[in-house]
C-alpha cells in the first residue's frame, strides 16, 4: 500500500533545502530546491508545491509551460480570449492560475475552462495534466529572457536579489537561478512537446511579429472557431499599448528599451558583455540540445540587435512542429 502524501512533510522538506549561488559580484541568489530542482524562495512557493497533488485536473483544462519571463502573462490574455469566445478581460491574473505558487482553493473556485500554466519541469507536475489535455510551450529568444527575468526577479522584494546583469548572467547559465537550467527546461518540454498531439510550440517571436495570423494559429489548435472579427478585437485588446495602459503588463515583463519596433531585442546593460565571449558560452551547450531545430531557436541571432528574429523563429518552429507531425 503506497504512502500517504503528507503536504506538511512535503514543505518542511523543500524548505529545509534552501540554497545560495553567489555570483562574480558576490551577491547571494537564494532558492529552495525540490527533488533536484530549483524553485522560488517563497512561501507561496513551497506551500503551493507541497500541496500541487490535491489539485482536482479538470477534463477542459489548458496547458502552459514556458521558462520565466517568455511572455506568458501577455499569452495568458491571449488565449483566455481564445477559450471564452471573447475579447473580454478574464478577472484573473496569470499568478492565480500559476501551478508554481497559486493556492490550490483558488485553482479549485475557478470557473472551466481554466488556464493554468507553470515553469515547472513535467516530473513536477500533476501526471494526469500531461495526459489528453492541450499544452502550449512558449519560448523566446534566450538573450531577451534573461533580461526580462533578471529585471523581474530585481522586482520580487522578498527575494532580496541585488545583484547585476553580468553575475546575473553567469548563474542563469549554469542554472543557479530560480527554475533552473534553461536549456534542460528546453530538453524536457521539447521531449513531451515532441510526440504529443496535443502539445504546440509557440514563440514570443511569432506572436509579437503576426499576432492575428498566431491567434487563428492557437485557435485552431484548441479547436476553437473564431470570426476575423474577435480575432481583430483580441489583437486590439492584447496590444502592449493598450496592456500596459490598463497595467495588465509591467515595466519588469515588457521593458521599453528591451524590445524595439519590428522585434529588434537591445538593451544598455548589456553592452557590458564580452559578446565573442558569449557566443561561445552559449554554443558550448549546443550538443545538450534535442535537435537542430530547437539549437536554433536558442541560439537564434545571439548579438544585440536581431535582424530578423520572428521570421528565422517562425520557420524553425514550423519546421520543429512539421517533424513531430512526421515522426
Amino acid at each position: 500500500m503506497s504512502k500517504e502524501i503528507n503536504s506538511e512533510e512535503i514543505k518542511k522538506e523543500i524548505e529545509s533545502n534552501f540554497k545560495q549561488y553567489f555570483g562574480k559580484d558576490g551577491e547571494p541568489m537564494s532558492v529552495y530546491q525540490y527533488k533536484g530542482h530549483n524553485i522560488l524562495n517563497l512561501d507561496m512557493a513551497s506551500s503551493a508545491l507541497s500541496k500541487l497533488h490535491t489539485v482536482k485536473i479538470r477534463p477542459d483544462d489548458v496547458l502552459m509551460l514556458s521558462y520565466p519571463a517568455a511572455g506568458s502573462h501577455w499569452v495568458f490574455e491571449i488565449v483566455n480570449m481564445i477559450l471564452t469566445g471573447n475579447n473580454e478581460r478574464v478577472p484573473l491574473i496569470k499568478e492565480d492560475m500559476l501551478l508554481d505558487c497559486a493556492p490550490g482553493e483558488m485553482l479549485d473556485s475557478s470557473k472551466s475552462p481554466r488556464f493554468l500554466n507553470s515553469h515547472l519541469p513535467p516530473k513536477l507536475l500533476p501526471p494526469e495534466l500531461l495526459k489528453d489535455h492541450k499544452i502550449i510551450f512558449l519560448n523566446r529568444n534566450p538573450k531577451a529572457m534573461l533580461v526580462s527575468n533578471y529585471r523581474h526577479i530585481q522586482d520580487i522584494s522578498l527575494l532580496d536579489y541585488k545583484g547585476d546583469l553580468p553575475s546575473y548572467f553567469d548563474l542563469w547559465i549554469e542554472g543557479e537561478v530560480p527554475y533552473g537550467d534553461y536549456f534542460k527546461y528546453v530538453q524536457e518540454i521539447y521531449a513531451l512537446c515532441k510526440d504529443n498531439p496535443n502539445a504546440r510550440i509557440i514563440t514570443y517571436e511569432e506572436m509579437k511579429a503576426d499576432m492575428s495570423k498566431a491567434v487563428s494559429r492557437v485557435a485552431k489548435f484548441l479547436g476553437k472557431t473564431i470570426s476575423d472579427q474577435l480575432t481583430e478585437g483580441i489583437v486590439s485588446m492584447c496590444s502592449f499599448d493598450k496592456m500596459k495602459s490598463e497595467k495588465k503588463m509591467t515595466d519588469s515583463y515588457l521593458p521599453k528599451d528591451l524590445i524595439g519596433e519590428g522585434g529588434t531585442v537591445y538593451h544598455s546593460d548589456l553592452d557590458c558583455f564580452d559578446l565573442e565571449d558569449e557566443r561561445l558560452r552559449l554554443r558550448d551547450f549546443k550538443d545538450r540540445l534535442p535537435s537542430r531545430h530547437i539549437a536554433s531557436i536558442l541560439l537564434v541571432r545571439v548579438s544585440i540587435s536581431l535582424e530578423s528574429p520572428s521570421i528565422e523563429a517562425e520557420e524553425v518552429c514550423e519546421q520543429a512542429q512539421a517533424d513531430r507531425d512526421d515522426g
